[in-house]
């Protein structure tokens, strides 16, 4: 066994932390993030959360993503996205066609990466 098949798990735990408290600081009125589930091995990318208004909770899963840097900015692409709510499903098919799912990492979130 590795060097790197301790620190990725580790790596990964640290990240999922940081994104859940930014996601309970900045988005708290919508509900809370009560799992995530990062793979930097694999790529993905599992949340679970729950909603203010919603019977149950609306799972995402990522099935890949990438980190990209421009002009000293870190984006994250997201591809494969499927989640719990058919719906939404459509709405990001339709909104965010592909080569269009790039979001900025937000400072707090860079220093983790």
């Amino acid at each position: 066994m590795s060097l790197f098949s301790f620190i990725n798990p580790a790596k990964d735990f640290a990240i999922e932390v940081a994104v859940k408290l930014w996601f309970h600081h900045h988005h708290s009125s919508l509900g809370q993030m009560t799992h995530i589930q990062i793979d930097s091995t694999a790529k993905t990318i599992h949340v679970e959360l729950e909603l203010k208004g919603e019977a149950s909770p609306l799972e995402i899963d990522i099935a890949r993503y990438s980190l990209h840097t421009e002009a000293g900015e870190t984006f994250i692409e997201l591809g494969g996205i499927r989640t719990s709510r058919e719906w939404i499903d459509q709405l990001i098919n339709q909104y965010l066609p592909a080569g269009q799912k790039s979001f900025k990492v937000p400072g707090a979130l860079k220093m983790v990466l």
